[in-house]
């Protein structure tokens, strides 16, 4: 029996999610033997980490990759396909305070520290009185730099900190009627070549259905926009029961003064279908001109 090469992020996150695929593997296939291999990036940003993890699929140097789903290009590659996710963990954002710990109660001015032009732009739709700063690094040199006084607070993703066992930082997880998450956020991707039936076994074996159709949606409905995966939109897809998803999407200017939300719902077998109706509705009622100003700029 081959060895099958899961391939892997360098970040302590990354890791952190890898073992536990290796281990849920385990469970389902005592029998296979599995080995990590981390996958470096030339360029530091997650997307490019991603596309380098999909490079070493494609060079057969893996067979599974594991992949924080969204920062997983909507663009399909030829000759890979995703093929599972697994259970999502937590998909909300998350606040971490030094003193004021919601984000209701951060002062005017209060500085707040994101890493993405998503983030910013809802928070200051929301909180137009707030300092937005950006804050790059990994979890743990962010929540550093909190530390230093800096920054009043951090909004980052929840389920980054959950798989950290950092739960006690999180001082709360905001309402998606404020802010909603980046598309596929709080899943993880299993991507396998297509033609690989054992790979492909292996890592369906990890796949919720109802985790897969609603990032689904939501990764359709990015893909839908047209205008790359760094766009300031967002989505978070439930379900109202095991048939009928709803997806709420958003697109706005990068300052939050300009701001289009709207929702949908349909079948769960539809997933795909409803992320595509979601984008053209918000891109009929403006949200076309949003980015393409953005574009321009």
């Amino acid at each position: 029996m081959r060895v099958i090469v899961i391939g892997a992020r360098a970040s302590l996150l990354a890791q952190a999610q890898t073992r536990w695929v290796v281990e849920r593997l385990k469970e389902n296939w005592p029998e296979a033997e599995f080995k990590i291999r981390t996958v470096q990036s030339k360029n530091a940003s997650e997307t490019s980490a991603a596309m380098a993890l999909q490079e070493a699929l494609s060079q057969r140097e893996v067979d599974i990759a594991v992949h924080s789903l969204k920062y997983l290009p909507t663009a399909e590659v030829k000759g890979q396909q995703l093929i599972a996710v697994p259970k999502r963990v937590e998909p909300r954002e998350a606040l971490v305070g030094r003193s004021a710990k919601r984000l209701e109660d951060l002062p005017k001015g209060a500085v707040v520290g994101i890493n993405t032009l998503r983030r910013k732009a809802q928070l200051l739709a929301y909180r137009p009185d707030l300092n937005v700063q950006p804050l790059g690094g990994d979890i743990e040199e962010r929540l550093a730099a909190l530390g230093t006084g800096d920054y009043d607070a951090l909004v980052m993703g929840a389920a980054s900190l959950l798989r950290l066992d950092l739960r006690n930082r999180i001082d709360q997880l905001i309402a998606p009627e404020h802010l909603l998450p980046a598309p596929g956020q709080g899943s993880l991707g299993l991507e396998v070549r297509q033609g690989d039936d054992w790979a492909e076994e292996l890592a369906y074996s990890l796949n919720h259905r109802n985790s897969f159709d609603r990032a689904g949606a939501e990764r359709a409905f990015l893909r839908a926009l047209g205008a790359g995966d760094e766009c300031p939109a967002a989505a978070l897809a439930t379900l109202e029961s095991e048939d009928t998803l709803i997806l709420q999407g958003v697109v706005c200017s990068p300052d939050g003064k300009e701001f289009i939300r709207a929702e949908i719902e349909g079948d769960t077998e539809e997933a795909v279908e409803l992320g595509q109706e979601l984008a053209q509705d918000l891109l009929g009622e403006g949200g076309r001109e949003i980015l393409e100003a953005l574009a321009v700029k």
